[in-house]
């Protein structure tokens, strides 16, 4: 191996010569002084070779290294020169030579840079140049004080075309060589260095330095195609990388094999390549033989993919950012790792949304919040599992109100292994869908992104909504899906060999449809606030079952019987205890219980049992859904809403359930919820102990021992409730009792009871608060300064009422009155839990801004208070539905214009109806703006393409084109078909308001009208209505009209109707009728809208067709 150092020459020199320390740092070697050797630093790349276990595998790796060691380089300025390629810069023909006048640079940079060009010169990689092109340089300061030098090539890389390479997808390579023990990675040293620029286009690459001009001869960094150029080297001088499972991605290149033998052997035939193509390589930089390399910013290993520990350190330390430009950096480095997050997409849900054109740029708590959740995310990243083709896939799925996410997992060495995750926020259309719509439409989003992954293999959907399930049912083989949308998504999954399972016995927040977030682990790199769990799991000792986990555990098989035994009632319980191979059975009687009852006794027996002998995990077996949920969903409610149910009515059986979580909290027991089939047909151990639970439930009723629950147990427990505000279904009696209880006079009570030193203490950790209390209590040496007030809002709210502020006893107090006593000065943590309490709770009777604001002020002061008030009253549910805020204005009404018979129509579609014996189902309706004529069309379906038929037979063809026609937003009027049918006639369609009958209020009136009429004249079974339909039709068309006091019939024909049993004298100078109802209509119609302008305080609104 060749060594390269500049030496001294010492004439006559006698003693044998040491070499120095200066050498020996700068080769990175050491002396072996029993064998008077020199070794280099290859030595210390076999310490770090972790993953070989003895002296002769190391000996291997060094014997390959010395092989090459001619190709080893030392340096950065050590590189290689390939023949088997060259760079062209293919600048286009009309662009005028780039010219950019040299930058001014830093003093203390001229020196170190003129070193480094004069190394440059000394290796060849630059030579002097006169040019008509030129680049300015720029040194950068390296971490550890050396100087880096840049050239900007930015002006000439817009006259050059982009070269792109086509890059490996990681995700489909890293997998290639499952079971992998060992691993390296290889860099080729100065990369572009190794590639010459051809002679006839180095000239363009010239800068200068020191009045003078340089050109590169090698392909140099800051060229747009040198990263292009260099994979095309790569993949000349390493042609079957690919087949032979290295992997190269962009400059790194990864090894990886089960044997020792077989990754010796590649390293060989890759480094022979590089050798063969003239390329050196960094022995420094590259990783040899480990068990885990650092790989493209990821950690590779047997076990799979995780994030690097220095990019999570990075993320770890990021400041909050200041502006769009500073998040929107922070965002890509999250977003880098994002498949390591669960729901990332709502984790960072409101920073994306800052980046939007239309929000301004205003960092917020919850800005803050969602920083820290995405670090605390990011550090407790798992390890993710590369994927397997030869086992089958489980995909969760699930949504958030804004959110998809979704989990691909396998099963590895028996233990579920996450693969990848993913989540996107919902655009504007999807998150107006419905429920099963967003279950289904996470599912197929998740199968298409994954699809890279499971190709044509098995999956298996595991969700929680029970609607998804609906994909394995046979109404999907035959077609018989009515929902267009579910049957488009249905249809794109039919590719795929999906299995759906409702995980019934596993709650998952993905797939509940909850957006939780990970903690962050005990020895996490950083100090990083944990993650908010969501509400729904503040349950901590009861757990939905988890095969993997509970194995092995203590596990009971619980059940609950209650009928009737001769003339009483009785009810029994019986448990069947797993123990490994023991098993123990017993049963009780309950006496004259319900079921439910003996099913939740059942349970606290069993609970009683695991405590005698110290089981502090235990697995719970029952059939009962009532017993199983009521601790794993509603036992939180009921403790914090004091056992009452949300209409306020007590828990039943809630002496059990007291009981159950005095035990369970009491003992930190952790009880797994384990769903069986009841009754089940399908043979197994789980049958057959279910079963013999049942059959000694029902024994216990009979002749078991009695069993009396012992309300002593819950003497001397003080259940206490968390102050988080609890949702629960508001009902108008629940409303009705809070408004009616009168509020109390006087100050707000605030729960929580604080002492003074609690107050004095949340003081002194609030910025605004504890710096005036500093002021007023030395208003000399501590007056604000102004870049304090303009940091802090509220310290110049506070300052600008100072002459209001007292400090008392070491609180700050406000008193705005004389005669009134002065309040305290809320600190942020307790402000939102005041407001709560003097608006939400039973005694304030949720009242308004005003209200609330005066009953607050009473007792507490704080800087925005009435906004804050406002804000959460805009925000209260009850509020919302019962109290809702009433406009004092309305838009102004629209007038139609002058209309004549037959220039405005209004349609509807009434039905499905019971089908006549003629087939008909529905009903087309059809009215006339001006005369108020009705037709009513019968129809066996109401599609699109039976609405045109009806209206082109029986309703243009009768009475001529329409000028303009009016109907729902239904899809037999908006669908194509009618469109088409509009323009070819030239009529202009007008939609109603959605889910508001009231636009089109005149032939929804006539809808109501049929139908009353029809009930009257049908037959019992309502099979004969398209046979009186007519009848009715002449009836409706024959009765005189309220806006135009005429019937439909005379407007029609200017005669009267035969059916009207009255006289009228025929006067045959009179007008005929449509001409002068033409003009009362006018008046009618501008009437009611200019009174209405006149209340609205507008103008009239003009006329217009």
């Amino acid at each position: 191996m060749t060594l390269k150092h500049p030496m001294y020459i010492i004439e006559n020199m006698t003693m044998p010569m040491l070499i120095g320390l200066d050498c020996l740092q700068r080769l990175n070697s050491f002396i072996n002084y029993e064998s008077g050797q020199l070794f280099a630093h290859i030595e210390m790349v076999i310490d770090q070779a972790d993953a070989l276990t003895n002296d002769v595998e190391r000996d291997q790796l060094r014997q390959l290294l010395l092989k090459y060691q001619d190709f080893l380089s030392l340096d950065s300025l050590d590189c290689g020169l390939t023949t088997i390629h060259e760079v062209r810069i293919p600048t286009r023909p009309d662009a005028p030579p780039s010219f950019v006048r040299q930058y001014k640079i830093p003093l203390a940079s001229i020196e170190p840079v003129q070193e480094i060009i004069d190394s440059l010169l000394a290796n060849g990689v630059i030579r002097p140049c006169n040019s008509t092109y030129s680049a300015p340089l720029w040194p950068v300061l390296k971490p550890n004080g050396k100087w880096r030098l840049t050239i900007d090539y930015r002006q000439l890389n817009k006259q050059v075309p982009l070269s792109r390479w086509p890059m490996a997808r990681l995700e489909q390579e890293l997998p290639k060589v499952k079971d992998a023990k060992y691993f390296s990675t290889l860099d080729i040293a100065s990369g572009f260095w190794t590639i010459p620029v051809h002679e006839s286009d180095q000239h363009k690459l010239a800068f200068s330095f020191a009045n003078r001009q340089y050109t590169f001869t090698r392909c140099p960094f800051g060229y747009s195609n040198s990263p292009a150029e260099f994979n095309i080297f790569l993949n000349k001088a390493c042609p079957d990388a690919r087949e032979r499972g290295t992997l190269i991605y962009v400059d790194d290149i990864l090894i990886r094999r089960r044997t020792l033998d077989d990754h010796l052997a590649e390293l060989d035939h890759v480094m022979g390549q590089l050798a063969a193509a003239g390329a050196k390589i960094s022995l420094a930089k590259g990783q040899w033989c480990r068990s885990q390399v650092q790989y493209v910013g990821l950690l590779v290993g047997p076990q799979g993919v995780q994030p690097q520990l220095g990019r999570i350190q990075g993320v770890a330390t990021i400041t909050p950012p200041t502006n769009v430009s500073e998040l929107r950096s922070f965002l890509g480095v999250c977003n880098y790792s994002r498949q390591f997050v669960e729901h990332y997409a709502e984790l960072a849900r409101p920073l994306t949304n800052l980046l939007k054109k239309d929000v301004a740029f205003k960092w917020a708590e919850q800005h803050q919040q969602a920083m820290d959740d995405l670090k605390a995310a990011m550090c407790s990243a798992p390890c993710l599992a590369l994927p397997d083709c030869d086992k089958e896939f489980h995909l969760e799925v699930g949504f958030s109100a804004h959110c998809l996410s979704a989990g691909l997992y396998q099963i590895h060495d028996c233990d579920r292994r996450v693969v990848a995750y993913a989540s996107k926020l919902l655009t504007g259309p999807e998150l107006k869908y419905s429920d099963c719509e967003k279950a289904l439409l996470s599912t197929m989003w998740a199968v298409k992104y994954f699809a890279n992954y499971i190709g044509g293999q098995k999956i298996i959907i595991e969700t929680q909504h029970q609607p998804v399930t609906f994909l394995n049912s046979q109404r999907i083989r035959d077609g018989v899906v009515t929902n267009s949308r579910i049957a488009s998504w249905l249809l794109a999954l039919q590719s795929f060999d999906i299995e759906v399972r409702y995980a019934q016995n596993r709650r998952s927040p993905l797939g509940m449809g909850l957006a939780a977030c990970q903690h962050c682990s005990d020895d996490a790199i950083a100090s990083v606030p944990p993650a908010r769990p969501p509400q729904a799991l503040l349950n901590r000792n009861h757990h939905y079952y988890d095969q993997s986990y509970c194995a092995g555990l203590p596990t009971v098989y619980v059940d609950g019987s209650a009928f009737r035994h001769g003339s009483a009632p009785s009810a029994g319980v019986g448990g069947v205890w797993v123990d490994g191979d023991r098993r123990e059975s017993r049963c009780y009687s309950l006496g004259e219980k319900t079921s439910q009852y003996a099913e939740v006794a059942g349970i606290v027996i069993a609970l009683r049992s695991a405590r005698d002998h110290g089981f502090r995990e235990l697995v719970v077996c029952t059939d009962s859904d009532y017993a199983r949920l009521s601790f794993l969903c509603h036992l939180p409610t009921w403790k914090s809403n004091g056992f009452q149910t949300a209409s306020r009515k007590p828990v039943k059986n809630q002496a059990l359930f007291r009981a159950c979580d005095i035990l369970v909290t009491t003992l930190d027991m952790h009880i797994y919820w384990r769903k069986v089939k009841g009754h089940s047909r399908a043979p197994g151990p789980e049958k057959e102990l279910n079963d013999l639970a049942d059959s000694l439930a029902k024994q216990g009723a009979t002749d078991g021992p009695l069993w009396v629950f012992e309300p002593g147990w819950l003497e001397g427990h003080v259940w206490s409730f968390p102050d988080e505000n609890q949702v629960c279904v508001v009902t108008r009696a629940r409303a009705a009792k809070a408004s009616d209880s009168e509020p109390p006079k006087g100050a707000v009570a605030v729960q929580p009871a604080y002492s003074d030193t609690d107050f004095v203490s949340l003081q002194s950790r609030d910025p605004a608060i504890s710096r005036m209390i500093k002021y007023i209590s030395d208003p000399k040496t501590q007056l604000p300064t102004s870049v304090e007030l303009d940091s802090v809002p509220e310290l110049r709210s506070l300052f600008r009422v100072r002459s209001t502020l007292r400090v008392v006893e070491g609180l700050l107090m406000h008193a705005a009155k004389p005669p009134s006593p002065p309040v305290l000065v809320t600190p942020k943590p307790l402000r939102r839990g005041m407001i709560s309490q003097a608006h939400d709770s039973p005694s304030a009777g949720h009242k308004g801004v005003k209200a609330t604001f005066g009953a607050l002020c009473q007792v507490a002061y704080w800087p925005g208070m009435r906004r804050d008030i406002s804000d959460h009253v805009e925000r209260c549910l009850v509020c919302c539905q019962f109290q809702p805020s009433n406009p004092t204005h309305r838009a102004p009404l629209q007038g139609k214009g002058e209309t004549t018979p037959w220039s405005d129509l209004q349609f509807d579609w009434v039905g499905p109806l019971t089908k006549s014996t003629r087939g008909s189902k529905y009903i087309l309706t059809v009215t006339c703006a001006f005369t108020k004529w009705v037709e009513c069309l019968p129809a066996p379906d109401d599609m699109a393409r039976t609405t045109a038929i009806l209206l082109l037979n029986h309703v243009f063809a009768r009475f001529g084109l329409p000028t303009r026609v009016d109907s729902d937003r239904g899809t037999h009027f908006t669908s194509d078909v009618m469109k088409h049918l509009w323009e070819l006639l030239g009529v202009k369609a007008k939609f109603h308001i959605s889910h508001r009958p009231q636009s089109s209020g005149q032939v929804e009136r006539v809808n109501r009208t049929v139908i009353s009429m029809l009930k009257k004249y049908v037959k019992a079974n309502h099979r004969d209505w398209d046979v009186k339909l007519p009848l009715v039709l002449m009836a409706i068309r024959a009765t005189p009209h309220e806006s135009t006091g005429v019937s439909p019939f005379e407007m029609m024909t200017d005669k009267i109707s035969p059916v009207v049993y009255q006289i009228k004298i025929a006067d045959k100078n009179k007008a005929p009728v449509y001409k002068w109802v033409h003009r009362d209509h006018i008046k009618l119609h501008k009437g009611p809208t200019d009174l209405a302008d006149t209340n609205n305080n507008n103008p009239p609104t003009s006329k217009g067709g």
